[in-house]
């Protein structure tokens, strides 16, 4: 088999699949990082454990993609990890038992992008992003003290350094420091979401050493590409449960409240790989006379004014890599009246990060994407997911 995979030519001169497949196991020890001091009320201990496993693509030079030279030729992956959280007690508002958090299975892509490369050794970062499937959530009667983890599914979100040492042409040796996020971004409620940090070992093995002997791009003339000015048009739906609804009744069933939302964004597209611009954020909190209720039965009516008009103007900026762009935006409440919580919990700033696919069919303007909506760079507001089209 090995004398086959490396007898295998492209006859166009292209590589082959084979040429760019490889594989990569990794484990980590890990601790779960609380965001705040109620979180840390709740935990009892905080060891954890990941390990994954993972298909890579190596993009090659002969492949003759702009986008993978600018991006110094990374390696797009798939794959599939275990949290084992089992060791993680929470304890506090049921003294006859212990909660848990259980494991989580997560299904994730992402990429990785090596800054520096000399000769065997590389330096770089692991991004991803997928979905984490979890065994134990928060219930009322049974895991009353797992806030944390509140609906079976939840977003993945992992970001990493690592260096790489190839100790073979097929086989390399890695070294990572790594922070994972998972969160339902509010879509039930409670939600505190994990926060971890940790230490990984991974071993990969390429299917041929095409691989080994990327190096960094050489200095070449600039590729072309002219600068684009274009509106962003969105719109869709926010997904967001009630804190209030949860203090009130946390036995109860909490709502999920659908809320339409809608973006204009003037933005310039300077470089092949950036954008950036302003963009105008709307919404429409159906939702506000519910909250109205709910602080009026915790002491609080009249004390607040509440409209359903939430609107807001933030700076974006959007990175691309083929038909895939991630965004981020940080902005501030034109309006935003929406009762106690928001007066004395929520900041007049606000954070957007999402990810989006751009359909090839049309020219990259028209796309479907998601979006995470935030205060303070930690506490989640809403799930948002969206259609949108540049003109």
């Amino acid at each position: 088999m090995s004398l086959a995979i490396n007898t295998v030519t492209a006859q166009d001169g292209k590589p082959t699949a084979l040429e760019h497949i490889g594989f990569q196991l990794s484990g980590s020890v890990a601790r779960i990082v609380p965001q705040h001091d109620y979180i840390n009320s709740l935990l009892q201990s905080y060891s954890c454990n990941y390990q994954d496993v993972r298909m890579l693509w190596h993009t090659l030079p002969s492949d003759s993609n702009a986008f993978d030279h600018s991006f110094h030729y990374p390696t797009l992956q798939v794959g599939i990890m275990h949290g084992d959280f089992s060791g993680i007690r929470l304890q506090r508002f049921a003294p006859d038992y212990i909660s848990h958090l259980g494991h989580a299975i997560a299904l994730y892509g992402g990429m990785q992008i090596d800054f520096l490369r000399r000769g065997r050794w590389s330096l770089g970062c692991d991004l991803q992003n997928g979905v984490a499937f979890f065994t134990e959530h928060y219930d009322y009667t049974t895991n009353r003290d797992n806030e944390v983890i509140g609906s079976v599914a939840t977003i993945y979100i992992g970001a990493s350094i690592q260096t790489r040492f190839r100790i073979a042409p097929q086989w390399s040796a890695g070294l990572s420091a790594d922070f994972r996020h998972c969160s339902n971004g509010h879509i039930t409620r409670p939600n505190l979401g994990t926060n971890t940090i940790s230490g990984s070992l991974s071993l990969a093995y390429d299917l041929t050493q095409a691989a080994a002997d990327i190096q960094a791009p050489a200095p070449s003339e600039k590729e072309k590409f002219r600068p684009k000015v274009f509106v962003d048009l969105s719109a869709g739906v926010s997904l967001k449960s009630l804190l209030e609804e949860f203090m009130v009744d946390p036995s109860g069933n909490i709502k999920t409240y659908p809320v339409f939302t809608a973006a204009v964004a003037p933005m310039v597209r300077y470089h092949r790989l950036h954008a950036s611009g302003l963009q105008f954020d709307f919404m429409y909190g159906q939702y506000i006379p519910r909250v109205r209720k709910l602080d009026a039965i915790r002491g609080h009516d009249g004390e607040y004014r509440y409209s359903p008009f939430i609107m807001g103007l933030a700076l974006k900026h959007g990175i691309y890599y083929r038909h895939f762009s991630a965004h981020a935006g940080a902005g501030i409440y034109l309006r935003h009246r929406t009762g106690h919580y928001t007066a004395t919990e929520e900041s007049r700033l606000y954070q957007v990060l999402g990810l989006r696919y751009n359909i090839p069919a049309t020219e990259d303007r028209l796309y479907v994407g998601y979006n995470v909506k935030a205060h303070h760079l930690s506490k989640a507001d809403c799930m948002q997911f969206m259609i949108g089209y540049r003109l």
